[in-house]
């Protein structure tokens, strides 16, 4: 999938805004910052019947996300601006169900248990869609990605893909699907070819880990697809992608349990989003024909 070259934000700048958002307290390790988002509510909406009573009371949806994920959530350059695909996403949904979809900030790893405390109503963060984390929450899904390695430019060690990495050290965001699948997957694998473990750097943010590889300290990284092709784009020449995709799936927007009303409502609008061609557009901005679903399925990963 190709990102959309108007998206201009490099690699330095996710970094500074990454070191930005990451100085706050709260939940999860990061203040909670909210997105202005569209202000009004609309009791017109064609699915506005269809939210919880609470939702109405309050008057919208409060979303957590790590924004700090280009090209699905980040800051624009005025550092308070939220951006990407999955900010879109939250307006297109808004539009349908009548209530403003606000994001706040927060680091990753923290989200499923601030849907649990009901922090938040939903999170809206490039999470995908798994059987472990369906245990805890309910997803709809609306985007098929994949996970792809990058290395820095040159491919100094010669990696061509995953396999690749046995023995060696990468870096990678913390509580991501990427790292499930390194030391779940990946590196049993390895020790079982007796081609040794792949060692893990794990942390909060993405730009972090890529600066590992680009200093040497591990000879790669996993991202999620778009993410890499745009942060690849975005690095002047300081990474590349190198082999095919791994472990495709949907991302989904994450809700408690509990709230199978709103869980509902969503993948509702969601289909309406679908139907009448507005998630298509949303699809074609960001070039990623690869990723589009046909229907907003509940719990489908």
């Amino acid at each position: 999938m190709k990102i959309s070259s108007q998206l201009l934000a490099p690699v330095v700048a996710l970094v500074a805004a990454a070191s930005l958002t990451a100085c706050g307290g709260g939940g999860g390790g990061t203040a909670a910052t909210p997105s202005a988002g569209p202000a009004a509510v609309n009791t017109s909406a064609p699915l506005y019947s269809a939210l919880p009573q609470a939702i109405k009371d309050k008057g919208s949806i409060q979303v957590g996300s790590d924004i700090a994920y280009a090209p699905m959530e980040y800051y624009d350059t005025d550092g308070k601006t939220v951006i990407g695909f999955d900010k879109e996403l939250g307006d297109l949904l808004a539009t349908e169900l009548g209530v403003p979809v606000v994001f706040n900030n927060s680091t990753f790893d923290g989200l499923i248990t601030q849907l649990q405390s009901h922090r938040f109503d939903a999170a809206i963060s490039s999470m995908s869609d798994t059987k472990e984390r369906q245990q805890q929450v309910d997803f709809v899904d609306y985007y098929l990605s994949g996970s792809i390695m990058f290395v820095k430019a040159g491919n100094p060690n010669g990696l061509q893909s995953v396999d690749d990495l046995c023995g060696k050290t990468i870096s990678l965001q913390r509580g991501t699907t990427q790292e499930e699948y390194v030391t779940s997957e990946l590196s049993p694998k390895c020790e079982q070819a007796g081609k040794g473990k792949v060692t893990v750097m794990a942390f909060d943010r993405e730009s972090e880990a890529m600066l590992q590889i680009e200093q040497g300290r591990a000879v790669a990284g996993i991202q999620e697809y778009p993410v890499a092709v745009y942060n690849t784009q975005q690095s002047k020449g300081k990474f590349q992608i190198v082999g095919e995709q791994v472990i495709a799936g949907p991302l989904g927007v994450a809700v408690s349990k509990d709230n199978t009303q709103l869980r509902d409502a969503v993948q509702k609008a969601l289909q309406a989003a679908i139907t009448d061609g507005s998630y298509q557009k949303l699809i074609d901005k960001y070039q990623t024909p690869q990723s589009a679903v046909k229907q907003a399925t509940i719990n489908a990963g």
